[in-house]
């Protein structure tokens, strides 16, 4: 597959404003520095770095507080050299006595301002930190520079903070699984605004999972519209509503797909982080009651399940692809996948299994691998939206991400 290039598109204006607190605490130790020295020195500033996904709004905005705080010992600059993403590099007046070189920078939900204060003559002289949590979540948008080049494209991706299991998109709104809660995010001006949180009771596990699994989808009912919330093996599975992420009901399924005029269901395997070997089967149209009564028959252990033309597509427990009608297995080349599958067109999207995470996409007749999105981290998690769109949870390192792949 071609190389993707990808642009940052940034928004000029960030309605999401520096953390004022963050810049009183430093400008209080400059202050500090400023009335130690015998004589009163005149301070500049040289740059301010971003190492955030904040925009040049954002640094721009940041760059104004800190010079407003600090106007009694700051000397005006010369003349800006230019702001972007990156941060802003400024051009220091003659006369000034030390300059001061920032960097603002968001790590797993927490702010952080550093300061570093050097003579006229370059040398160093002191070093100033202030950290803060970060309320708002900033994410940051691509577009691809070259039209065809791959039918993947990555539109836009966040660090969020936490440990989150799962992620679901609809629409503008951002929903996030954490084992205690769930939250729901909208996208506003250049940053995730969360605009309703609701916690999760859940019953204890009687025994661990391999690794605590979140699972979250959008089920849309007769008497409704839900989100489908599921953690771990032992764990109930609620159900919310969408508009207000109020519990619904509690129920012994989790609701995985639909198929001609059914929904399907599964449940998982005690201990175990994939299904059980048991399908449950509603007939549309359907209530949350319904499910309750839901007929069941054998099925084999499965991570992932998507339908596609009628036929059933599973991930099984060995990672591997394989295709149902009814009841009735289809032979198949059994291809070694992930553990997370997802059917779109007359494709399939899975992710890959161990250090070299991947997300591949493949055509539904022609069997052979189509290409692949390398990824910089594991793959949590993956759920498409209605947009003909995946969502994708991504760990890299301590840190946590989505993103969101479009394939065209």
């Amino acid at each position: 597959m071609r190389k993707l290039i990808l642009l940052l598109v940034f928004f000029a204006v960030l309605q999401a404003q520096p953390p004022s607190r963050l810049v009183e605490e430093c400008s209080l130790k400059v202050e500090s520095f400023v009335l130690s020295r015998e004589i009163f020195p005149r301070l500049a500033i040289a740059s301010i770095r971003n190492h955030s996904l904040r925009s040049q709004g954002f640094v721009e905005n940041l760059y104004q507080l800190i010079a407003a705080r600090l106007s009694d010992y700051l000397m005006p600059s010369e003349g800006v050299l230019g702001f972007d993403s990156r941060g802003g590099f400024f051009s220091p007046p003659p006369g000034y006595d030390y300059l001061l070189r920032i960097v603002y920078r968001e790590l797993a939900g927490d702010a952080y301002l550093f300061i570093r204060i050097y003579s006229r003559d370059g040398r160093f002289q002191d070093f100033l930190s202030c950290s803060g949590k970060v309320e708002e979540v900033a994410y940051r948008e691509f577009e691809l520079s070259a039209p065809g080049a791959s039918p993947l494209l990555v539109l836009w991706d966040a660090q969020v903070p936490g440990e989150p299991l799962a992620v679901l998109k609809n629409g503008e709104d951002i929903f996030l699984l954490y084992p205690d809660k769930i939250l729901k995010l909208k996208k506003v001006g250049g940053v995730l605004r969360k605009v309703k949180e609701a916690e999760l009771s859940w019953p204890s596990p009687a025994y661990p999972s391999q690794d605590l699994r979140g699972f979250i989808g959008k089920v849309s009912l007769q008497d409704g519209v839900y989100l489908n919330v599921g953690i771990s093996s032992s764990a109930s599975y609620l159900y919310l509503r969408y508009s207000d992420l109020a519990p619904a009901m509690v129920l012994p399924w989790l609701v995985l797909a639909e198929e001609e005029g059914k929904i399907l269901l599964g449940k998982f395997a005690p201990g175990k982080n994939y299904f059980a070997p048991v399908l449950g089967e509603v007939s549309l149209p359907a209530s949350l009651q319904d499910l309750t009564l839901a007929e069941t028959r054998g099925f084999p252990p499965f991570y992932d399940i998507c339908v596609y033309q009628g036929l059933i597509n599973i991930v099984d427990e060995e990672g591997k692809r394989r295709v149902f009608k009814g009841e009735e297995e289809i032979p198949s080349p059994g291809q070694s996948l992930g553990d997370e599958m997802e059917c779109w067109g007359d494709y399939f999207i899975s992710t890959g299994f161990g250090e070299r995470e991947r997300i591949s996409y493949q055509d539904f007749s022609a069997l052979e691998k189509r290409g692949e999105l390398k990824q910089s981290g594991k793959i949590v998690y993956m759920s498409r939206t209605a947009s003909g769109t995946v969502m994708v949870l991504e760990k890299e390192a301590s840190r946590f991400w989505i993103k969101e792949i479009k394939i065209e």
